[in-house]
Parts: C-alpha cells; sequence; structure tokens
C-alpha cells in the first residue's frame, strides 16, 4: 500500500482545526427560549381572587353587626342543646324489706325508705350513723328494675349511692374480693368514703346474678376496715317484712334459709358450763375475757 507524499501528520492537524472552526467551540447547547407568558390572564386571576376576597369580608362584617353584642366577658353559645332533667322519684311505703336481727344492740334505729320512677323501685335500709365513728354503718339498697339492664361496675354503682347519701364522695378504692351470703356471692370492693364530718373505710358490696339488685357498704367502728364474714353476715340481714307483697323471685331469695355462720353468738357465761360440770369453779378472769370478745364481736356488727 502506497502513501500519498502530502498526507502525514502535519496535515491531519491542520485538517482538524479547520473542522473546529467550523463546528464551533464544544459543549451543550443552549435551549431556545420559551416564548414570554401573557400578563393579562395572570393579572384578570389575581383581580378576581382579590374581589371574592373583599365581598366575603363585607358579608362576614354586616352579619357581625346584625348578631346582638354579647356581654362583655361572658361566653354565649350559638347554639344549645335541650336540658333533659332526670326521672324524678316519688316516695312510697317501705313495706316491703327489713334488716333481721334488729335487736337491742344490732341496728334496732335501722331508718327504711322506699321510691319508685318508671319501672324502677329502691327500697333504702340503713342503720347507723356516717359521721358517729365508734359505731358501724350499713347502708343496703334493694332494687326492683322492670329490666335487666346493668348498672355498670362496682365502683360507678357506689360513686353514685355515695352522692345519693347526703352527698358523700369516694376518696380512693382498693383490694377487692368475693365472699358468699344468703343471697349468693357477693363482690366487694374495699373504699374510703368522705362526707362533711370526715372519712371512714367502708367495704361496698353488691350480690352478683340476684332477682333484686342489692348493694350497698358497710363501715366498721374506729376507722377499720369490716371483716369479710361481718359483710356476707350484713347482707345476709335483709329480708321481708311480715305480710309483704314482693315479685316472685324475691320472695324466694328473702326466703332462703340462714346460714350457721351468722347465727346470733351464745352468751359468754355459757364458757363457765364445762368447768362447772367438772366440779370446778371458772376463773373469772377467763370468763371477763370471753364476755369481753363477744362484746367487740357485736360492736362490729351492723
Amino acid at each position: 500500500m502506497t502513501l500519498r507524499p502530502d498526507f502525514d501528520d502535519a496535515a491531519l492537524t491542520r485538517a482538524g482545526r479547520r473542522l473546529a472552526r467550523d463546528l464551533g467551540p464544544a459543549g451543550p447547547r443552549p435551549l431556545p427560549l420559551a416564548p414570554p407568558r401573557r400578563r393579562g390572564r395572570s393579572l384578570r386571576r389575581t383581580l378576581a381572587a382579590a374581589g371574592a376576597v373583599a365581598l366575603l369580608s363585607v358579608l362576614a362584617s354586616e352579619r357581625r353587626l346584625a348578631d346582638p353584642a354579647p356581654a362583655r366577658g361572658a361566653f354565649v353559645p350559638r347554639y344549645s342543646a335541650g336540658s333533659v332533667a332526670p326521672p324524678a322519684w316519688t316516695e312510697v311505703a317501705a313495706d316491703r324489706y327489713r334488716l333481721a336481727g334488729a335487736d337491742a344492740g344490732a341496728g334496732a334505729d335501722a331508718v327504711a325508705s322506699a321510691r319508685t320512677q318508671a319501672g324502677l323501685r329502691e327500697d333504702i335500709l340503713t342503720a347507723g350513723t356516717f359521721d358517729v365513728v365508734e359505731a358501724p354503718f350499713l347502708r343496703l339498697v334493694a332494687t326492683e328494675a322492670a329490666g335487666t339492664d346493668g348498672e355498670g361496675s362496682l365502683f360507678v354503682v357506689l360513686a353514685r349511692r355515695a352522692a345519693d347519701a347526703g352527698g358523700l364522695a369516694v376518696v380512693r378504692t382498693s383490694e377487692r374480693g368475693q365472699v358468699e351470703s344468703r343471697l349468693g356471692a357477693v363482690e366487694t370492693i374495699d373504699a374510703v368514703l368522705g362526707g362533711t364530718g370526715g372519712t371512714r373505710a367502708c367495704t361496698a358490696f353488691r350480690v352478683a346474678g340476684a332477682p333484686v339488685r342489692i348493694d350497698g357498704w358497710l363501715c366498721a367502728p374506729l376507722g377499720q376496715l369490716p371483716e369479710p364474714r361481718a359483710v356476707a353476715c350484713a347482707v345476709d340481714r335483709l329480708s321481708a317484712l311480715p305480710g309483704a307483697v314482693l315479685p316472685g323471685a324475691a320472695t324466694a331469695l328473702t326466703a332462703r334459709p340462714a346460714r350457721a355462720a351468722c347465727l346470733p353468738e351464745e352468751p359468754a357465761t355459757t364458757a363457765a358450763v364445762p368447768a362447772a360440770a367438772a366440779g370446778k369453779a371458772a376463773p373469772a378472769g377467763r370468763i371477763r375475757k370471753n364476755a369481753a370478745r363477744v362484746r367487740r364481736s357485736r360492736e362490729a356488727s351492723p
């Protein structure tokens, strides 16, 4: 292969330089500019928006001038929901229930009251006074309802009952439990109730699954919580008045036999019988000790 005598590196360099001058400088070429937008359309939109805002401002001002000015510092809602008064209670004769065992030392001062409203009757039985901390206090409510709707948790029931009982309040609650009574299983919760005369430690209770709703609370003397047995025996005291006309389920409930655990204790003098039978005189100290135990047990009962 023969090469042209005039084709060398110098000639190639010159040819490249001429080509570069013809093509121009290397790099990205600028894009063509977009055509300018029309300013008339944007101006019309801006003016229309400003006119709408001005019109709304004028309408709002006229509305404020038309409404009556409220008193300074008082909030007057534009719309208010109509208040619905709670159903009114009607006081009736308390001729259905009583607290059994109301002898001279265990609740002779029991007070009974009853009230009704549509499909509902409540019999309220109380023994003692809440403000007298040296004595027990029992409040028991028996409710006959046409429906089967519940009243919520025991805490809710306690708060509502406490408010009904002279404006008492639930200060705090603690341990929950369950005991057995003559009327069925009893749900309990320990609580501290407060009123104008101070606070007391009590145990609230509610009979679960009974045909008659039974709830309330028992307070022991001197700031102590009542024993579970005392709570069960307090529920056992609910009975029907002689000759009272009760619903069939309530009659069967209150007619259940008494439990041996809640029967009245024997006199303290019987403690000396075994020693006397053996021909020995019982020590006087033992007799006094047994009498003191019985007396404290009776004082802790409602």
